[in-house]
């Protein structure tokens, strides 16, 4: 079993289209395994696989990755960023073919419009999600037309945005942002995520709380995005260690790993329950929390802070 951390893992393989040319079919465990690792060679070739998909969709056109796959800074949790250039005369057409070209290549969970282009006539972005990726992977395309266009249609009645829908995106995004060690960056996503489905309070600090906090009241205002919303709270649970770990003051932080570094690991766990963080953290989660630091200490898992790479932002994409 492969105990580097995601960042590690990364480092080892090419984080490009071209880093799995055997396809969606290349892992030996199967691809949702593999997904569910969060190893980059996956991502890689599903993302390949749907730049192909669209580039033979529509003679004339390109599909290439863009954001941090582009420049091969993608960390493990880098969602998956594509631009699909098209004929100008052929830019309508393309954006009434998307879900079924995005969908050919494995099923959605959902596909969403950006507010801020769903007029354009020469430039659109959808937010997809595929079953059986990890929330993190989602897909941002961006269909721009070559030469303008002959005025793309506005996105259908149906396709309304949904701020629940968005402050979801916000919820994972903050996950995402936690992992990597940036909590000023979750917190903000937190805060425009509870005031979208108008929560009455705002971010504790408690992360773990906080994006389950979100995401409840999302399902709430949305009663139809509660598969979406047990998928997150699920997510968080996973990472259950980390968000907890990240809640704590540094000064806590600090003390635990020297407490830990000297085998004092009673001693530790006292320290996280004792950090005056509430709801107070569990016995056993703290337990969970101190075998994921005696890891990273040692070299074999975390190293002591979350993946740095770059944020993937997109516009009102629960950024």
């Amino acid at each position: 079993m492969d105990e580097r951390t995601p960042r590690a893992r990364s480092r080892g393989r090419a984080g490009g289209l071209d880093a799995c040319a055997g396809g969606l079919d290349a892992c030996a465990d199967g691809f949702e395994p593999c997904a569910e690792r969060l190893d980059p060679r996956c991502r890689a070739a599903f993302a390949g696989e749907l730049a192909r998909t669209l580039a033979a969709h529509c003679p004339g056109s390109r599909a290439e990755p863009r954001g941090s796959l582009a420049r091969g800074t993608a960390d493990a949790y880098s969602d998956i960023d594509l631009t699909w250039t098209v004929p100008g005369d052929r830019f309508a057409d393309c954006l009434a073919d998307v879900r079924d070209v995005l969908g050919a290549v494995r099923p959605l969970d959902s596909l969403r419009t950006d507010p801020d282009t769903r007029r354009s006539g020469a430039r659109r972005l959808f937010f997809a999600a595929f079953r059986g990726l990890p929330l993190f992977w989602r897909v941002d395309l961006e269909v721009v037309a070559a030469q303008g266009g002959a005025g793309g249609p506005a996105a259908p009645a149906d396709d309304a945005w949904s701020w629940p829908a968005s402050a979801l995106a916000n919820a994972v995004a903050a996950t995402k942002a936690v992992l990597r060690g940036r909590p000023e960056d979750a917190r903000g996503l937190l805060e425009r995520g509870l005031d979208r489905v108008d929560a009455p309070e705002g971010p504790s600090g408690h992360w773990l709380a906080d994006i389950r906090r979100l995401a409840d009241t999302a399902a709430e205002r949305e009663p139809e995005l509660r598969p979406l919303a047990d998928r997150v709270c699920d997510l968080a649970e996973r990472h259950r260690a980390r968000l907890i770990w990240w809640a704590l003051p540094a000064a806590v932080r600090a003390e635990a790993d020297e407490l830990i570094l000297a085998g004092r690991n009673i001693q530790a766990v006292h320290a996280m329950r004792d950090s005056g963080i509430a709801p107070r953290p569990g016995l056993h989660a703290c337990i969970d929390v101190l075998e994921a630091r005696h890891r990273a200490l040692v070299g074999r898992d975390l190293d002591g802070r979350a993946p740095d790479g770059p944020r993937d932002a997109a516009p009102g994409a629960g950024a």
